[in-house]
């Protein structure tokens, strides 16, 4: 299994807008007789596929490697406060190059309610900025990273058993 470091999934992104872009410049996407038209991404659309798509992918399933696939999974982690707070405190978003709290809760709230899915509860709150500016200020730092994503989701697991309507 190869392990896709943070620049290789920015090495990723970048080589796949140039693909696009240099298709579409050399008039490759305009050779089919009805191209469809292409999707109009919105500011934080735009801002989770730079920041996240490249290593998350762009619909929230990434490849076979250590990084989790977010499309209907992520929304387990809101069943509890631990996480909910861990996905801000992950290092690729407590320390990512989004800096305004408000554009980052919108990018996570896309993640949890869109990507996130039938995994996301009913109950699930939207995240704030100021829950962004103080979660972000202690990005996770542990050497049994994994293990420590493996415990939180157990936990989140068990509490969306608890509140699930009977």
């Amino acid at each position: 299994m190869r392990l896709m470091t943070r620049k290789s999934c920015l090495e990723k992104s970048i080589g796949a807008v140039f693909v696009a872009a240099s298709l579409f410049v050399s008039g490759g996407l305009q050779a089919r007789a009805n191209p469809a038209p292409a999707p109009t991404l919105n500011r934080t659309q735009t801002a989770y596929l730079t920041h996240c798509g490249g290593c998350h992918g762009i619909e929230g399933v990434s490849g076979p490697t250590f990084v989790p696939m977010l499309r209907d999974t992520v929304g387990t982690f809101a069943c509890s406060e631990e996480g909910r707070r861990y996905l801000v405190q992950v290092p690729g978003v407590s320390m990512s190059l989004i800096r305004d709290d408000q554009e980052l809760a919108d990018v996570m709230n896309f993640v949890l309610f869109t990507l996130g899915g039938k995994s996301t509860p009913a109950t699930a709150k939207p995240y704030t900025s100021a829950e962004i500016h103080e979660w972000r200020q202690s990005p996770m730092s542990v050497t049994d990273f994994m293990e420590r994503r493996a415990h939180i989701l157990q936990n989140a697991v068990a509490a969306c058993q608890t509140h699930k309507p009977t």
